[in-house]
């Protein structure tokens, strides 16, 4: 199991988001997730994210509210770009435009445990899940 940390999952389509849900259990994330960019933006701005996953809908309309974006701190969160299908074209404009990195769907787990484990600076801890972890985190 990887270490503990928050994963905003924004992916309309269920069978695809349920699929990454499971694997993101596996890694030992704790998961939410919204079926809308208000969902998104108002989370990402009222709760520390460690990774967003979301498909290239919402992507795009993070990409293309960027003063929100930067006012909800989504430029810190690593967002992981999720398509039904590959297209380069769709790759490098996610990519270019901020994308973290970029899964194909369906996915294979150690693809997402790998990107999972890079998306964590190396200096940073995860999101903590409550109060009560933020607590005995300060106090050790």
């Amino acid at each position: 199991m990887m270490r503990a940390g928050r994963a905003l999952v924004a992916i309309a389509d269920r069978e695809n988001r349920e699929a990454l849900i499971q694997i993101l259990e596996l890694c030992g994330l704790e998961r939410s997730f919204c079926l809308n960019i208000s969902e998104v933006m108002a989370l990402l701005e009222s709760e520390v994210t460690d990774v967003l996953f979301c498909d290239t809908a919402f992507a795009n309309d993070i990409f293309d509210d960027l003063p929100r974006a930067i006012s909800s701190g989504k430029l810190r969160t690593p967002m992981i770009v999720c398509s039904q299908l590959y297209d380069p074209a769709v790759y490098l404009d996610a990519m270019n435009r901020g994308a973290f990195d970029f899964i194909v769907y369906p996915y294979r787990t150690d693809d997402v445990k790998w990107i999972v484990g890079t998306a964590f600076p190396r200096d940073r801890e995860p999101a903590l899940k409550s109060q009560a972890d933020s607590r005995r985190a300060f106090s050790t």
